[in-house]
């Protein structure tokens, strides 16, 4: 007999299969990453077609398989619609999503970094999308085991005297004597601000502003830091070079 259950879940990705299914990837609450088949879902009048969209927020009832399990039923908590139609903020949560699926492993229950996906969503939709995912990419990389080192030297523990370098390799900021040539530059002012996007609360995060400078550096170190921790370049980030470029 197959095996049902609840779960609660944002949808990260979708792709059609077949003539009339979908395949999901989702991000459980009590399940981590799950790749599941929603069968039907692409018919006219199934029930699952309209709920099964990317970054909705979900309650599921589940079916477990021995390849795949299956979307029996869906009811939308939260829609993200606002999302879906900004292009802008479509580039920045599929980078979001993409880069979630990419440190977690499947069935891997991470409760702190669902809360943090959905907190990164809801301020998506609502706040500037490049500084929401910069924050809650950084803030995801940390629970993941990738937190960044920026108050001292990631390879001797000195204390900084900046500038310094900023080192994907040593995981942080590094002092003269531990940096190599290749490194990028890390200022004080940018020290500043990557503490400040690690440790903003999601829920609330008030109001600030930034250099434009300050802004694009946090950034690029961040997608460095990314490409050398995943291993892999990021399809997302290649959206977002060409949004920008719009710009």
């Amino acid at each position: 007999m197959a095996v049902e259950y609840q779960t609660e879940a944002i949808l990260l990705a979708a792709r059609d299969w077949s003539v009339a299914d979908r395949v999901v990837t989702l991000f459980s609450r009590e399940y981590g990453i799950i790749r599941a088949m929603a069968y039907g879902a692409r018919k006219p009048k199934s029930k699952l077609g309209g709920g099964l969209q990317p970054f909705t927020h979900l309650s599921l009832a589940m079916t477990a398989g021995k390849g795949m399990d299956a979307v029996k039923q869906c009811e939308v908590q939260t829609s993200f619609r606002e999302i879906r139609e900004d292009l802008t903020k479509l580039a920045y949560a599929n980078f979001i999503a993409e880069l979630a699926t990419g440190l977690w492993p499947e069935r891997q229950p991470e409760a702190a970094a669902y809360d943090t996906l959905l907190a990164v969503f809801r301020l998506l939709a609502v706040r500037n999308p490049r500084i929401s995912a910069l924050a809650g990419a950084w803030q995801l990389l940390a629970l993941a085991g990738f937190q960044p080192e920026y108050e001292r030297c990631a390879q001797c523990g000195k204390k900084l005297i900046f500038p310094v370098s900023f080192s994907f390799a040593a995981g942080g900021s590094t002092c003269a004597e531990c940096s190599l040539a290749n490194d990028p530059v890390f200022h004080q002012a940018d020290q500043k601000f990557l503490e400040q996007v690690c440790t903003l609360d999601l829920d609330n995060p008030g109001q600030f502003a930034v250099n434009a400078r300050i802004l694009v550096n946090i950034e690029t170190l961040l997608y460095g830091f990314v490409r050398h921790q995943l291993e892999r370049p990021l399809k997302s980030l290649e959206f977002i070079n060409r949004i920008n470029s719009l710009e």
